[in-house]
This record gives C-alpha cells, sequence and structure tokens, in this order.
C-alpha cells in the first residue's frame, strides 16, 4: 500500500508554495500523495487559458505552454537537463492540411461545410481533383481503378497507401469526422472524410444505398452526373524548431542512483492555429498538470532525504499528435544510457498510440508503463467542433435536422480534468513509489553523524 508513506522526522507541506521548513527531528508525521488541488488547479488553468489552448507544436500557444512548464521546473528545483538548459529543441514537419474545400465541379462555391459534412485527412497532400467517376468499396482491396475511392472510415489505416499505388487522386472516407494531424503527407493523395448524409449528397445516392454498397464484399464503380471537386491547401507545412521540456531530480543511493525512472507527458493538442474551428477537449494538458506536481514533490522530497534512490527524468514532450515526434527525438539522442533506463512512466497517453509506444520502448530496450484515468472519466474526451451558427443554420436548411456540434460549458471540462489529473497521480505514485522510495522503514541522515569521528591523533 503506497497512498501513504510513514517517514520519520519528515513534516512535508505540500499545499505549500516553495520547500517547506526543516522540520523538527521526533516523532513520525505522514507523506501524503502528491495531488494537492491547488497546485493541480493553477497548471491547468493555465494551461486552458485562450492563449495556450491551441498548442499545436511549432505554434507561438505551444511555446507560451513550454515556457510555463519550464518556468515552473526551475521554480521546483530541478537539475536542467542539458548544460543549463531544460529545453532541447529539434527539427520537426508539422503538416497542417488546411483549408479544404468540396463541392461539385459546375459549381463556383464550396457545397459542403468544414466540421459538419467534411474535414481534410491527416495525411492529405495538397492539391486537386476532379473526377466524374468513383469507386464503392467495402475493402480498399476489393477496389477498382478510379481516380477516387469511397470507402468506409474503417479501412483508413491502408487505404492511402493502396489507393496511391493504383494511381488513385482522392480517397474519401465515409464515417465520424475525427480530425487528427501528422508529421508529412502521403504525396499525391487527397484524403478527406465525409459523413454518411454528405457522402451521399455528394454522390447523388440515397443514404441506405450508400451504406449497402460499402458494406457490401464487391465494389461498385459509379459514374457521376455532376463531376465533383475537391481541393485541399495547406496552412502550414513548418519546418519548425521543436522542442522537449525536461529536467532531473537525481537519485541519492550510491548504488542505485545511476538508475533512471523517466516520467514523461504530452503538451500539445490537435488544432489549427489561428482557427477557431476546433477545440481539443481530449487533450486539455492533464498530463502535464499530473507530471507537474509529481516533480514538485519529489524535487522537495529531495532537498530534504535521501530520496529517491534512483534519478527521475521528467520529461514534456512536443509533437505527440503528429506521430510522437518528441519522444521519438529524445530516443534517437538520449540523454541518459538506455540500457540503465530502468522504465518510461508515460502519464495520459493517447490510447490509440500505446502499441506504438510499447513498440518504440521495446526498441530502445526500454520498459514503458502507461498511466491512464480509469474508464469513467474518459468518457467525454473529444476534440470539439466550433462552426459558426450560420453554417449550422444552413446544415438544418439542407438535412431538415439539427447538427451534430458539442459545444463544451468550460467549468465542467475543467472539472472533469482536474479529476483526470488527481487520478494520474494516484495511479502514477503506485508506479513510481517501488522505483524511487526504499520500500523498507529508514530513519533521517542527520547533519553531526555525516561528520567524521575525531581520533587522538588528529590535530
Amino acid at each position: 500500500m503506497y497512498r501513504l508513506l510513514l517517514i520519520s522526522g519528515l513534516a512535508l507541506g505540500l499545499a505549500a508554495c516553495g520547500p517547506a521548513p526543516r522540520p523538527a527531528m521526533e516523532g513520525p508525521v505522514q507523506l501524503h500523495e502528491p495531488d494537492d488541488p491547488l497546485w493541480l488547479a493553477e497548471h491547468l488553468d493555465v494551461l486552458l487559458r485562450p492563449e495556450m489552448r491551441g498548442r499545436v507544436t511549432g505554434s507561438r500557444s505551444f511555446a507560451l505552454a513550454a515556457q510555463y512548464v519550464e518556468d515552473r521546473m526551475r521554480e521546483f528545483r530541478l537539475q536542467p537537463a542539458l548544460e543549463g538548459h531544460y529545453r532541447i529543441v529539434y527539427e520537426a514537419r508539422v503538416h497542417l492540411p488546411w483549408p479544404a474545400v468540396l463541392g461539385w465541379a459546375d459549381q463556383d462555391t464550396a457545397a459542403f461545410l468544414p466540421g459538419l459534412e467534411f474535414w481534410p485527412g491527416a495525411r492529405s497532400d495538397t492539391g486537386r481533383a476532379v473526377a466524374d467517376q468513383v469507386a464503392l468499396c467495402a475493402q480498399p482491396r476489393t477496389c477498382p481503378a478510379a481516380p477516387v475511392w469511397v470507402l468506409p472510415t474503417a479501412s483508413a489505416a491502408e487505404a492511402p497507401v493502396l489507393a496511391k499505388a493504383r494511381s488513385a487522386q482522392a480517397v474519401l472516407l465515409v464515417g465520424p469526422l475525427r480530425p487528427a494531424l501528422t508529421d508529412a503527407p502521403i504525396s499525391g493523395l487527397r484524403l478527406l472524410q465525409l459523413t454518411p448524409e454528405a457522402a451521399a449528397r455528394l454522390l447523388a445516392l440515397p443514404t441506405s444505398t450508400l451504406r449497402a454498397h460499402l458494406a457490401d464484399t464487391a465494389a461498385v464503380t459509379l459514374r457521376l452526373r455532376r463531376p465533383i471537386f475537391l481541393r485541399v491547401r495547406r496552412m502550414g507545412e513548418t519546418r519548425a524548431g521543436a522542442l522537449n521540456v525536461l529536467g532531473f531530480v537525481a537519485g541519492k543511493d550510491p548504488g542505485l542512483r545511476d538508475e533512471l525512472v523517466i516520467v514523461c507527458a504530452d503538451l500539445d493538442v490537435i488544432t489549427l492555429p489561428g482557427s477557431p474551428l476546433l477545440f481539443d477537449g481530449a487533450h486539455l494538458g492533464e498530463g502535464v498538470t499530473a507530471l507537474l506536481e509529481l516533480a514538485r514533490f519529489y524535487s522537495t522530497l529531495a532537498a530534504y532525504w535521501p530520496q529517491p534512490r534512483r534519478t527521475l527524468l521528467f520529461a514534456v514532450w512536443s509533437g505527440a499528435r503528429q506521430g510522437l515526434l518528441g519522444l521519438r527525438a529524445y530516443l534517437r539522442q538520449p540523454l541518459w544510457d538506455p540500457a540503465a533506463t530502468r522504465r518510461i512512466v508515460y502519464l495520459d497517453p493517447d490510447p490509440e498510440a500505446l502499441a506504438e509506444l510499447h513498440r518504440l520502448a521495446e526498441q530502445y530496450g526500454m520498459t514503458l508503463t502507461p498511466v491512464l484515468p480509469p474508464d469513467s472519466l474518459q468518457e467525454d474526451r473529444q476534440v470539439f467542433w466550433q462552426v459558426p451558427s450560420e453554417w449550422q443554420q444552413i446544415y438544418r436548411r439542407i438535412y431538415n435536422a439539427s447538427a451534430a456540434v458539442s459545444i463544451p460549458e468550460p467549468e465542467r471540462l475543467r472539472i472533469r480534468a482536474l479529476q483526470r489529473a488527481r487520478a494520474l497521480v494516484q495511479a502514477a505514485q503506485a508506479v513510481l513509489l517501488p522505483e524511487v522510495i526504499t520500500p523498507d522503514p529508514w530513519a533521517p541522515v542527520r547533519e553531526d553523524t555525516l561528520r567524521l569521528p575525531v581520533t587522538e591523533n588528529d590535530p
């Protein structure tokens, strides 16, 4: 049981803003878990400020959030990662396929509403495509040659590669709109996500007929009366000086301090710089909030006691939404011998990225332990669409139904995020305490015991 540590002679005020005064040396006291709600709320409120909310890697918002993390690491007296610097810069691409237009070739204006009816895929290349023939397939392997493929979203992983190999110009993925980011496009291929209703309207088919075609094992080639038109532009393909923020708490055990435990979290989000269309409610900063509270706890503990046993590296990654770029950059040039890295404790990673995270850790001979909030706190995590009200009115006129747009309640989101941050701290402690704190009883080290005994021969 690690919810409480009985430590003789330590009184640590976790609610205090700085290190506690040196306590009296008698009587056992309890050291509670580092889940102080005031500290957690402060970190979370800063990361939710409008100027930091859209912190996609390479953006000004990300730089501001990274500066906040660096300032807190310095305040909590973590050791800088490299030559006095908490930041480690690396080169990265941030591919943002936006804006996009979808309609018919005989119509000058855009006919479909982004965020309500369609959205560009993360790996979409820029450019345009015009086609009067499409292939409707349940599986990409069954698709015949055609300039445009129409497939269910479930085939999103393998469809682009096969479509590119068979010289398709574009792939339309039918299903829920799920915005994502990546570091690079698939050259020469446009990718769009469409709702079933929008895809049916685009192809002049009943929605039920379209669904049947996408569920049938036999592919269908459809000749269109109105050629479709789509174009994807690029808001920015930034060759960014991306950065990670890292700080150490040195281990105190002479036999174990050369071993490292990494505690890490992601700082970036899914968004578009300068655009209000997206609000990433799935990544509000819970992982970084929990990491900063753990860093404060262990750094303060190390200031007074011979703990932690092993060295801790607190790492905040960039580029997590673009293929784990920040973690990959660290693994290519680690600050510590990978063979001496005992464990990577990853706070609040994307569940979809777990397989790749484990693969990367194994590739470099490390063990990765993900720390996730309980399922009861995961239900409402999503990327919200914030489309203008006039777009919603147009959507209602077209489909005679209200648009499926979720407008978040800021205070409710904040409270849930704070609950997740506290849950992450508690779950992380269950992993960290056996790794870095001596589980057996131990006594404080008095200053007078550090002096060598005086002998008769000494002057």
